[in-house]
């Protein structure tokens, strides 16, 4: 069997890559495509996964719409020589119409319901859309659920445990406190009219946070040379170990405020957007904290962190999420056996 990804961002490398892995055990094919977006194509490097990349990240909607069109182009010649049995993808943008033509059933993740454009234009072909714990739309027929959290595809206890070695390598100390904020560069597709905070305030958030351990920000862009100080040491390869060793994230980032929360670490995702599996992760595991801006979210950050019984406090919680969460990679390999007529397969996990 032949099976093709789409993955357009750096968190879907992790989503998929074990499915990859088990599928490659298996002995089936597997074929990515992808764009340069942020650091994915490092990423995918450094995981030895092989692809093709459609394209660059296109500047505002007219760009977007460019590179969309380039990708659909390219994606439809890959496509047809590689002849997959299946498509997918986390949402989908260019697995949909081309799958659509080419009568190839697409496998979409659907995760963000603030997406609109890109749900506009991949989920009406998808064939089947798969959503997990939170999320708040109805698809009707073509739905299937999960129970738990996306990024637990990549961070479930069976499939990731944290490495203090990268860490220390780097000149971090996985003993000490510390602190990851993530600001984001707010040019996705569903960032337009938001933006961030100004140079001031981002330090203020800085200095106030310091004072309960040493500050390491994730930036998808440039860092201003007052706080370049503070840019985190650690590779990319190596974020979700440093994540899971964190005191406490906070930033404009919803993936990885998931990622922290799942690893049982204390999260506050500070952008007015809201997404289904982070609302739950709040609402019912006491996990995140969901606020409109950093600056919100500065004062939940200060109150946790004076709290004795911190650790405690999120290793019970954290607990509950798993006992009630399953395996999402092992859910995918079902939904394909599903998916696609006569074939069988021994999930080796």
């Amino acid at each position: 069997m032949r099976v093709l990804f789409e993955i357009n961002h750096p968190a879907q490398v992790h989503f998929f890559k074990h499915l990859i892995w088990d599928l490659q055990r298996l002995g089936h094919g597997t074929l990515v495509v992808t764009r340069e977006k942020d650091v994915t194509l490092p990423l995918l490097d450094s995981l030895d996964i092989p692809y093709h990349c459609l394209s660059a990240i296109g500047r505002g909607r007219l760009g977007m719409g460019v590179e969309l069109v380039q990708r659909w182009a390219k994606l439809l010649g890959i496509a047809r020589r590689f002849r997959p049995d299946v498509m997918m993808a986390l949402t989908g943008v260019s697995i949909g119409l081309v799958g659509r033509v080419l009568d190839v059933p697409r496998l979409v993740l659907e995760e963000a319901e603030h997406a609109k454009l890109q749900q506009m234009l991949a989920l009406p072909f998808a064939t089947r859309i798969f959503t997990g714990t939170g999320y708040t739309k109805d698809y009707g027929a073509k739905q299937v659920q999960f129970k738990g959290v996306w990024v637990q595809s990549y961070l479930h206890p069976d499939r990731f445990r944290a490495d203090p070695a990268p860490l220390r390598a780097a000149g971090v100390d996985p003993d000490s406190p510390y602190i990851i904020l993530r600001t984001v560069s707010w040019d996705a597709a569903h960032d337009v009219g938001l933006r961030g905070l100004s140079e001031p305030q981002l330090r203020e958030v800085v200095t106030r946070l310091s004072r309960f351990g040493r500050v390491l920000i994730s930036s998808e862009g440039k860092l201003p040379a007052s706080l370049e100080a503070h840019r985190n040491p650690v590779p990319v390869q190596h974020m979700h170990d440093l994540l899971a060793y964190a005191t406490l994230y906070i930033g404009e980032g919803g993936t990885m405020a998931a990622e922290a929360a799942v690893l049982g670490v204390p999260a506050i995702f500070c952008n007015s957007l809201r997404v289904g599996y982070l609302v739950a992760l709040e609402q019912q595991y006491g996990l995140a904290a969901n606020t409109n801006s950093l600056l919100e979210g500065l004062p939940i950050a200060e109150e946790w962190l004076r709290r004795p019984d911190l650790k405690e406090q999120w290793r019970q919680r954290h607990a509950k999420l798993m006992a009630e969460s399953e395996d999402v990679t092992t859910f995918m390999m079902r939904l394909i056996e599903r998916t696609v007529p006569g074939w069988k397969q021994e999930v080796r996990v």
